[in-house]
């Protein structure tokens, strides 16, 4: 619960890096909860994306569809993964207006975590990138982007602030 409780802090701090506030587009009035699953994706090129993510994730990791939670906002979506063996945060944004000097259409990797070792994360971790710089291929996503905490790299539930680096994909 700890790392959810971490995932969903960073989330909230990359939220602020971009400059407004994200409204939920999904949200309706007669709903106590959004929904968190992959329809609440309003962008079909994005569900699309998220969807080869999700089958990325069951297919090496074995992550059920119940461990992903996703939100759609007016700027893009976020697919926060809270499975213990390879928890990821990733955002999609369709227009973070320019702040940090990011593009328009940009996938944006905030966080992965795991419960192994970290020469198996970070071999992973290749893996993952080499797989969405493909997808942003396949999916029209120009940008894959990382955000580096500045703070305690070790400890993402403190991060205040982040460099972020960005590689055109096409």
């Amino acid at each position: 619960m700890k790392a959810s409780n971490n995932l969903n802090q960073l989330l909230s701090r990359v939220k602020t890096i971009f400059g407004r506030k994200a409204t939920s587009a999904a949200n309706s009035p007669l709903e106590a909860e959004p929904p968190t699953g992959i329809a609440s994706v309003s962008d079909p090129r994005l569900r699309a994306a998220f969807a080869d993510i999700e089958k990325y994730l069951t297919d090496n990791y074995g992550t059920p569809v119940a461990k992903l939670r996703y939100q759609d906002y007016t700027n893009g979506a976020t697919l926060i993964s809270e499975d213990s063996i390879f928890a990821l945060s990733l955002a999609i944004l369709t227009e973070p207006d320019g702040l940090y000097n990011l593009p328009d259409n940009v996938m944006l990797l905030v966080a992965v975590t795991s419960t192994n070792d970290t020469d198996w994360l970070t071999e992973e971790l290749g893996k993952l990138i080499v797989f969405l710089r493909e997808l942003g291929t396949t999916h029209r996503i120009q940008h894959l982007a990382f955000a580096f905490s500045k703070d305690k790299p070790d400890n993402p539930a403190i991060v205040k602030e982040a460099d972020v680096t960005c590689i055109r994909l096409y």
